[in-house]
């Protein structure tokens, strides 16, 4: 029963929020146009602030479990690849295909897996999620970009385009956060510096940071209509039964298997916050800004939120069991 309520309050508001958003369009308190720049703004402004305030917070890389590290990547190209495969099979419409393979590898590890990892294990944990967010966003967000452009072009792929792909993943928001990201903990002594000398600017950054959550999942609900949920439930099924439960299950028996090899010691928070958290929030604006549909990734995103808090329950209770956690 404890571990219902901690999967219940670490997932309820972020169902609230969601359905505020959906309230508050049924009133007409938001329109269209607003959602619509809205999620423009959560795309280039609130998700890479928060981003770079979380990454530029990392306390330096000498924590790095460099095992994990690459189990974590190579289990991210893992599910991409087999992903790739599952949808090229799966008899849905073709601008749904690049939507429900990005749920399957972009899960909530920011807005989720932070919250989730503290409540699991304390700041030990949240280190783990932390280091791993400076290898797994850069990693997550490219693949994004890519996904969507090989679905959405039926041109051959050339290296012109693949250096002009090259160059619109760095030109991307999420991805220019990543990189300042990565350059304050390279950097610790001139970002401490100004966070000590410019606390205005930092604090500034920190009430942006703080505005992404919300305002995004308020704008997922206010973009959430039953019709299309019914309308859209065959890749609805196909990204949640995937995300909550394929992925999971591949991941954490490859752990398993790999325990000989590899110390998933304190790691085992991170990895079900990274792999086992619902489809993030961000896949909304990100497959917004990419030219994708976003209604349903919105529609991914509400629903594995609200089916997260039963199957996060389960691997929790599971994970304890076996002495995990």
């Amino acid at each position: 029963m404890e571990n219902f309520a901690f999967a219940f309050n670490a997932l309820a508001p972020l169902i609230f929020l969601a359905l505020l958003g959906y309230y508050l369009r049924q009133k007409q308190v938001l329109s269209d146009n607003f959602i619509s720049h809205l999620n423009r703004f959560i795309f280039v402004v609130a998700l890479p602030v928060l981003i770079f305030v979380t990454l530029a917070n990392v306390e330096g890389l000498e924590k790095i479990s460099w095992g994990v590290v690459w189990f974590s990547i190579v289990m991210t190209f893992v599910v991409v690849l087999a992903g790739t495969f599952a949808v090229l099979f799966w008899q849905g419409k073709k601008e749904h295909k690049p939507v429900v393979l990005q749920s399957l590898f972009r899960g909530n590890f920011v807005l989720i897996g932070i919250p989730l990892a503290m409540r699991l294990g304390g700041n030990d944990y949240l280190s783990v999620v932390l280091i791993l967010n400076v290898f797994l966003i850069p990693l997550v967000n490219a693949l994004s970009i890519v996904v969507f452009h090989l679905f959405q072009k039926t041109e051959r792929f050339t290296m012109r385009m693949f250096f002009g792909l090259l160059t619109d993943t760095f030109k991307n928001p999420l991805m220019i956060a990543v990189v300042l990201g990565i350059l304050a903990i390279v950097f610790e002594a001139p970002w401490i510096a100004l966070k000590e000398n410019a606390g205005v600017f930092v604090e500034t950054l920190d009430y942006i940071a703080v505005t992404a959550t919300p305002m995004a999942l308020i704008a997922v609900g206010g973009q959430f209509k039953i019709t299309r949920s019914r309308a859209l439930m065959s890749p609805i099924l196909f990204g949640s039964i995937g995300r909550l439960v394929a992925v999971p299950t591949v991941v954490f028996v490859s752990a398993v298997l790999l325990r000989p090899w590899i110390t998933f010691d304190h790691s085992w928070a991170a990895l079900i916050s990274i792999f086992a958290s619902p489809v993030a929030v961000s896949s909304v604006a990100v497959t917004k800004g990419l030219g994708g549909d976003d209604e349903l990734a919105s529609q991914l995103v509400l629903w594995t939120t609200a089916a997260a808090v039963f199957t996060i329950f389960f691997i929790v209770v599971l994970f304890r069991y076996v002495g995990f956690l």
